[in-house]
């Protein structure tokens, strides 16, 4: 990567003298922006181009150039690929647009251009990118004229737009920016290889990143683990219309978006969801220092804003608004009006000077429960913006806490607002996001921390599911019977309560008294998955003419629900009773195995709460996991019940965790509900779902 980031020669592939090309923007961008290194304009009619020596091809240079910027039409890219290749440059930018964004033609193209990547040695940004910069080495290799100030945001984006927009932003904001980079379709170079670059660059105090799509999941999980700087990433696609967007916009697979919020929370990656939001954190981020505590002051000349700021505290649980010690209100109350009020929110009134702002600020600033304070402001007549601003913006330098600030208003703050951005103050139009940045800031300090993973249990069932997998792919079957999934349950040690298979009526109250009474009753098939959905499932039944009388039931149901169903027979189970809870494991296509968990049975429809997080996990996160969701409310006793055998359901989901890593076969596997029992009492898988490929 230091080749296109910090390269002392340039080829530019395609350089023109007419700067309404992209050849011609980028070659002009690198000689305005001051590179310092020796640039090579490549156009087959040689000449001069913008006052620099051009070559007809790149194989009558003189020097191999360590960096290739690629303008092209299509059509000709892998033509000049080749020639790059046969001379031995290792990095090459493919501006080009016109692959597998665009059609499968494309994408036979973008593939052919891999190929020569690949035999050649070559490391590739793009194709259908917008070149990417070295503020810090004057280096300007995009086709846009926008160069920000120097500073330590780096910055990557999948979208070229979107890039065009961060630059415009840090120009605008006096944000200070590192390194950018636009990754267009990521046929070699991705979000993984950035991450891993710019963790240890030491220009760099803080990744932002847009992505539609990560493609290779589990490296770029390695590659979070082990950055030293705080990452901010705005992931679109959330919704389905936006992840189809994504996916026609540069072919990118958007993927599930629950299991990239497991995946960005296991590893503290700040998420956001819109631009705003990630401009607000890069800068707070980058200008401010650590903020150690999660106590906030607010300085407020306007009650109302102080009551916002105080709710805006409750949307935003990193931080808190904290009470002020009664030696830091004594110290304040020395400082401002005397009918002002000194808890926090303080507000210091209209009317308020400079020096009762500044001063109060500095005081609460040493107090031992505040980690960080945002002012406030309105744009009265009493108060003076411009002077306001000054004095925050020199008291941000001597103060051991960050400080954000708002000035709520519109036309009247822009001249303080500017004041703050020159200073590099966070600066906001309302208390709400004043408060928000803090709390990114704040999650910084709670950083990931790579935990040892949970200890799993050595009982395998793996010869289990080598049996039942031959006989599925000899029958054509991509899932397997609840009968077949619940036996590869009990080879893993996983409790499931004692059930035999009836085909008539007499069976099933055989079964049932040799179970013992009460017992469940399901239907048997395996062309239905959800049995509650047609009425398939009959609970508590205590007697054998409730038996016969149930058997036939579900017999007519199922056929009048779903006529051309395999119907293998009846199941009667040992009924037990329990908290439903729902567990289950899928495996996702970028990120691998994953684990989900929440309130079972109805519930998960009812209510959608399901906690999710990557397979293996750490012990904490484990406990993370429950404890995030409504179930753990109920597992621990609500509402006067005793509490549940917490110990037990933890040992069923550490051998789905084995489950999950012994059989990658295995596409998803759902256990809904297991009963958790009372404390003591342990769990029972009652249902198993399993889908194989």
């Amino acid at each position: 990567m230091r080749e296109f980031f910090s390269p002392d020669s340039i080829a530019v592939v395609g350089a023109s003298s007419d700067l309404n090309k992209i050849g011609g923007m980028i070659l002009r961008n690198i000689i305005g922006s001051g590179f310092g290194g020796r640039i090579y304009p490549i156009n087959i009619k040689g000449g001069t181009i913008q006052g620099l020596k051009a070559y007809a091809s790149i194989d009558l240079l003189d020097e191999l150039p360590e960096l290739a910027v690629m303008a092209l039409p299509s059509e000709l890219v892998l033509g000049e690929m080749e020639k790059l290749g046969r001379i031995g440059v290792k990095a090459v930018i493919v501006i080009t647009a016109g692959f597998k964004e665009e059609s499968s033609q494309g994408r036979d193209l973008e593939n052919r251009l891999n190929n020569i990547s690949k035999m050649y040695g070559m490391r590739v940004i793009g194709p259908n990118c917008f070149g990417l910069m070295n503020v810090h080495r004057r280096l300007n290799s995009t086709f846009s004229s926008l160069f920000p100030p120097s500073g330590g945001i780096s910055l990557s984006s999948q979208s070229g737009a979107v890039g065009s927009t961060m630059l415009d932003w840090a120009i605008h904001t006096n944000n200070g920016i590192s390194k950018f980079i636009s990754l267009g379709n990521k046929m070699d170079v991705d979000e993984a290889d950035v991450i891993e670059y710019l963790g240890d660059d030491e220009d760099t105090s803080v990744i932002g990143i847009y992505s539609e799509g990560i493609t290779d999941g589990r490296r770029f999980i390695e590659a979070v683990s082990r950055s030293k700087k705080p990452i901010v990433m705005l992931k679109s696609g959330r919704s389905a219309a936006g992840s189809m967007a994504a996916s026609s916009h540069t072919g990118a697979l958007s993927g599930s978006d629950s299991v990239y919020e497991a995946v960005f929370d296991r590893l503290n990656i700040i998420r956001v969801k819109d631009i705003e939001e990630l401009f607000d954190a890069l800068s707070v981020i980058s200008s401010s220092r650590p903020m150690l505590k999660d106590g906030i002051a607010v300085i407020t000349n306007a009650g109302g804003l102080g009551v916002m700021a105080a709710d805006a505290c409750s949307d935003h649980p990193a931080v808190r608004m904290s009470q002020l010690s009664p030696a830091t209100e004594k110290r304040v109350r020395k400082t401002i009006p005397t009918v002002a009020s000194t808890h926090n929110p303080v507000d210091v009134r209209g009317d308020a000077t400079n020096d009762m702002i500044t001063g109060a600020l500095k005081i609460i600033a040493d107090d031992e429960n505040i980690g960080g304070a945002a002012v406030l402001s309105s744009p009265l007549d009493s108060i003076d913006l411009n002077s306001i601003a000054v004095a925050v913006s020199e008291m941000k330098k001597k103060l051991n806490i960050p400080v954000t600030v708002a000035f709520a208003g519109g036309k009247t703050c822009e001249s303080a607002l500017s004041i703050l951005r020159e200073n590099r103050v966070p600066s906001y139009p309302s208390p709400d996001r004043a408060v928000r940045a803090l709390s990114f800031l704040r999650r910084v300090q709670t950083g990931y921390t790579k935990k040892e993973d949970t200890i799993l249990p050595e009982t395998s069932g793996r010869w289990r599911v080598i049996e039942l997998l031959d006989i599925a792919k000899k029958e054509f079957r991509s899932s397997l019977s609840e009968d077949e999934g619940k036996s590869i349950l009990s080879a893993y040690g996983i409790p499931v309560p004692k059930e035999a298979l009836a085909v008539s009526p007499y069976d099933a109250v055989t079964a049932a008294e040799s179970i013992g009474y009460p017992v469940v009753m399901k239907i048997m098939s395996p062309d239905i998955h959800h049995k509650t959905d047609i009425g398939g499932v009959i609970v508590n039944v205590k007697t054998a003419d409730d038996v016969r009388e149930a058997f036939e039931s579900l017999m007519v149901r199922c056929r009048t629900a779903v006529p051309d169903a395999k119907i293998d027979g009846v199941s009667v189970q040992k009924m037990v009773s329990g908290q439903e809870v729902i567990l289950s494991m899928i495996r996702d296509d970028q990120f691998g195995p994953v684990l989900a968990f929440g309130l079972g049975g109805i519930y998960v429809e009812i209510f959608g709460e399901i906690a999710r997080t990557l397979i293996p996990m750490s012990d904490d996160d484990l406990d993370r996991m429950i404890m995030s969701t409504k179930a753990y409310r109920m597992l621990s006793g609500a509402r006067g019940k005793p509490p549940a055998d917490i110990d037990s359901l933890k040992d069923i989901m550490r051998r789905m965790m084995k489950i999950a890593l012994e059989n990658p076969e295995i596409y998803e596997l759902e256990i809904n509900p297991i009963m958790v029992g009372k404390k003591n009492e342990g769990s029972w898988a009652v249902d198993a779902l399993t889908t194989i490929r």
